[in-house]
């Protein structure tokens, strides 16, 4: 948490490029980090430093990008039509800005970030009364970056992007993220006196930071402890990078809370899971959307849940796919199970090897052990569902549902012709084909043809 409230600051997010680099017809701020866009990752971090307001500009895809974050964020949009640099981009989120006294210039495409990095930035800017405040970092291989130049007193001058840089300052490894906080009575006025005279034939932001250093405006650049905050994703490759230093900060603040993970390196665990407390993840296993897992769970390895909501006290075997599905305490699932949307176990229900569970709700104590598919169903307390019996929800139009009570046991092989109800305690023979209700208790089976032995009766052999 936060413990300021910068509420003279308004926030321009600059996600108006369209990057190539990604060779996507997404745009580039809306490719996933474990679960959420880059830009979301961005508007998270801002949304906690309690700040007068947040501006998303945009330009490619701008339509797309305002779908995605309207459903979950309060933000104003500006849009930059032609994307002419960052200079220009900034230029566009004037109006937006009117009622600040300071503005924060953030990048999209930096997930990165920590709250409590901007915080200390904003902090310094404003508590120090600069005019210009850069967040910057030292980089050992400080290539694609613009380079922080400062004179012989360690005042900073100018800032000068990479493919405008001599070899000498080059050399230097202190670089710009790219993220600025900037006295809004002068932002502007320095913005329309920045030229493209440059490479690329952009206007750029940080010229701004040469033209205030000239007026003798007050500059400063506030360090990162943390390079890898800044690291801006530009393609693919830079996409990988970051979600593996974002999934390791995520495995080792659950660590941090008392979880277990095996082979961290092998697992995924999207930002918006919950872990329980004692809980062991082991290797290989994928953790996604928001899936709460319980305490003293054990979930793995290979196992995957997706957007699931699993309770105390519960294991989750080698292989088993759980999506969108709740599991109960002390369930147990697999190995090389399938939970299904709507999937509910009730409490210390086994679930087991290849077996599938769709739109089912399954009774307490109940099992279903081995090699069955149970589909728009509801079984009661204690029950057991023999090998291989399937519940025949499907006639190739409309879906049935099957009820079975308590206390019910379905022998091997049976086959539940939906809809059908079987009573409480009933005792289904193995290979059944039940196509009528059953009373409860008793023995209830289809009939059999007789088995018959042919004497001497020999198998074809190939020609």
């Amino acid at each position: 948490m936060i413990p300021y409230s910068f509420s003279d600051v308004q926030v321009l997010v600059l996600a108006a490029g369209q990057g190539t680099r990604m060779r996507s017809a997404k745009p580039k701020v809306l490719h996933e980090l474990l679960g959420k866009s880059m830009l979301e990752h961005v508007l998270i971090t801002l949304e906690s430093l309690n700040v007068a307001g947040i501006s998303i500009v945009t330009g490619h895809g701008s339509s797309q990008v305002q779908a995605s974050i309207n459903m979950h964020h309060q933000v104003g949009w500006v849009l930059q039509a032609e994307q002419l640099g960052t200079g220009h981009a900034v230029q566009q989120g004037e109006l937006s800005c009117a009622d600040a006294e300071h503005v924060l210039i953030v990048c999209g495409d930096t997930p990165l970030l920590r709250s409590e990095t901007l915080a200390k930035l904003l902090k310094e800017h404003i508590t120090s009364s600069a005019d210009i405040s850069l967040l910057s970092a030292f980089q050992d291989k400080p290539h694609g970056y613009g380079r922080v130049v400062r004179d012989e007193h360690g005042s900073m001058l100018h800032i000068v992007e990479e493919r405008d840089a001599d070899e000498s300052t080059r050399a230097i490894q202190e670089v710009s993220s790219g993220i600025f906080c900037v006295r809004k009575s002068i932002l502007f006025d320095y913005l329309k006196k920045v030229d493209n005279n440059n490479e690329q034939a952009e206007y750029y932001l940080p010229s701004i930071v040469s033209l205030a250093a000239n007026d003798g405006c007050k500059l400063q650049a506030s360090q990162m402890d943390d390079a890898d905050e800044m690291l801006g994703i530009n393609d693919r490759s830079q996409l990988r990078q970051a979600i593996k230093v974002l999934q390791a900060r995520v495995v080792m603040d659950w660590e941090s809370q008392g979880v277990s993970i095996e082979q961290a390196e092998t697992v995924r665990i999207d930002v918006s899971v919950h872990i329980g407390t004692d809980t062991l993840i082991r290797s290989g296993t994928q953790l996604l959307g928001n899936t709460h897992i319980g305490d003293g769970c054990d979930i793995g390895p290979y196992a995957v849940v997706d957007r699931s909501w699993v309770d105390d006290d519960v294991n989750i075997h080698a292989f088993s796919h759980v999506e969108c599905a709740h599991i109960s305490m002390r369930g147990e699932v697999g190995p090389y199970a399938r939970l299904r949307p709507d999937a509910h176990l009730d409490e210390g229900v086994k679930i087991g090897n290849f077996v599938e569970i769709k739109k089912a709700v399954i009774g307490e104590g109940s099992k279903v052990n081995h090699l069955s598919y149970i589909g728009d169903t509801e079984i009661g307390k204690n029950c057991n569902i023999g090998a291989g019996s399937i519940t025949c929800n499907y006639d190739g139009a409309n879906k049935h549902r099957t009820v079975i009570g308590d206390d019910v046991f379905v022998g091997s092989g049976t086959r539940l012709i939906a809809p059908v109800e079987v009573g409480d305690g009933a005792t289904l023979g193995a290979g059944s084909i039940i196509t009528r209700d059953v009373q409860k208790h008793g023995l209830t089976l289809s009939v059999r043809s007789e088995q018959r032995y042919v004497k001497d009766w020999k198998r074809a052999t190939k020609k």
